[in-house]
């Protein structure tokens, strides 16, 4: 789950939500899931802080 879609969950809702069954709870949480942008966004936040790092380091030891 990304931050987005925890923060959403999190937040009051005004209109009360109906309960809903188990089977209809697996199917909500399961097209929620969003591993492939979270996992794309992680390795290009980590590429970017690895160049800045790098970036930083040669600027320092010259």
């Amino acid at each position: 789950m990304d931050l987005q879609s925890l923060v959403a969950a999190h937040m009051p809702n005004r209109r009360r939500q109906t309960q809903m069954g188990a089977a209809a709870e697996d199917r909500y949480y399961r097209n929620q899931i969003t591993l492939p942008r979270l996992r794309l966004r992680l390795l290009g936040l980590t590429a970017a802080t690895a160049g800045v790092t790098l970036l930083l380091a040669g600027v320092i030891n010259t």
